[in-house]
């Protein structure tokens, strides 16, 4: 299953991602990727992901992983660049002040107040969103999360502990 943050790697340099999808394939067919035949060692499906869910909330403990069984030996000059790159928009997709609206892609929550979540989706949250609106989804929910009100197609998936 891919995590937060899936991107692409490309034999070029070129990093290939977007801020509201989690899984490869459909990164893939975003950017109309030939995944089949010659091509296939010309890109590689990588993640940036801290160990464990908890630690979402804190970059430092982010690392750059390769989701495939193999690596062509291209990759190894762009790791560096690809973790710096992902380090730097990941990091602003952590949302630990309060906000009026998020929307638009993926986000991490801690400590802080979300007015309102529309056409976006909170991976993680530790914090509190005051209504959930249409396209809006919070993947889960930690200890001292609170969601106040799920209105036109919001969605709340879990709870943790």
């Amino acid at each position: 299953m891919c995590k937060f943050y899936s991107a692409i790697v490309m034999e070029n340099g070129d990093l290939l991602h977007n801020e509201n999808l989690m899984s490869h394939e459909d990164i893939i067919d975003f950017f109309n990727i030939n995944d089949f035949g010659i091509n296939c060692d010309k890109f590689v499906r990588i993640e940036f992901a801290p160990d464990a869910d908890v630690n979402y909330p804190n970059i430092e403990k982010y690392y750059l992983r390769v989701d495939e069984d193999s690596t062509p030996e291209w990759f190894e000059k762009y790791k560096d660049y690809v973790t710096e790159r992902l380090k730097d928009f990941v990091s602003k997709r952590i949302i630990t002040s309060n906000q009026k609206i998020l929307t638009g892609g993926l986000y991490v929550v801690k400590d802080c107040i979300i007015d309102k979540l529309k056409e976006a989706n909170i991976i993680y949250l530790q914090g509190t969103v005051q209504k959930v609106l249409g396209g809006g989804t919070v993947q889960e929910v930690w200890d001292g999360g609170t969601v106040q009100k799920v209105m036109d197609g919001g969605t709340v998936n879990g709870v943790k502990k």
